[in-house]
């Protein structure tokens, strides 16, 4: 069997994650001007910071977080505790070993 078509290997490019999301805008950048990249920049930053606004309001968001915060309490403890024991055993290890 063949490979798939237009399948590659590796991780995908930043042109190819852009051409996901908006292909036309892919292929106008590359022949824009200079100033009409800025202003692209400019245009992006203001619909970024408008969406960072809209969410950082969103009263459903914050409950959610809120919930989600309480419901990791749970788990926080414990998953640090295994980390902190996991790492003081390989230092151990590596001290025994003269590594440290």
């Amino acid at each position: 069997m063949g490979k798939g078509k237009g399948r590659r290997k590796g991780p995908k490019t930043l042109y190819d994650k852009v051409k996901e999301i908006d292909p036309y805008f892919v292929q106008e950048v590359y022949v824009d001007t200079d100033e009409k990249l800025n202003q692209k920049l400019l245009a992006i930053a203001q619909d970024q910071d408008t969406n960072e606004n809209a969410r950082d309001n969103d009263v459903d968001i914050a409950r959610l977080r809120a919930q989600l915060k309480t419901a990791n309490e749970t788990y926080t403890k414990p998953l640090n505790a295994c980390k902190l024991k996991r790492k003081l055993i390989v230092q151990i290890q590596k001290e025994r070993r003269g590594e440290l």
